[in-house]
């Protein structure tokens, strides 16, 4: 059932067109319920580092694994259960 969310969320991601909030995440880290923009306001606060950026809850993402973000905000996309880090993008400037 799940394999089957996921599919069918990889498809929309892929197929889904302009009406998907991020449709620019990449294909195996769009799902929306894994990926989102991080707020401020919230305590999600990024900090950039010489090795590469300091979440707000002491991860570290090395320089070589961030991304560039096309809208001037920080992303991240990370597994549910174990909150491992799939994917991150920053905004430019901020490498």
């Amino acid at each position: 059932m799940v394999l089957r969310r996921r599919t069918i969320l990889a498809a929309a991601c892929l197929f889904g067109g302009p009406a998907l909030a991020h449709s620019w995440y990449p294909f195996w880290c769009c799902d929306n319920q894994d990926c989102r923009a991080l707020v401020e306001a919230y305590g999600e606060t990024v900090t950039e580092t010489a090795e590469g950026w300091r979440l707000w809850d002491g991860r570290l993402i090395g320089r070589e694994f961030g991304k560039m973000s096309p809208d001037a905000r920080f992303h991240l996309c990370e597994e549910p259960t174990t909150r491992a880090i799939i994917c991150f993008f920053a905004p430019q400037g901020a490498s």
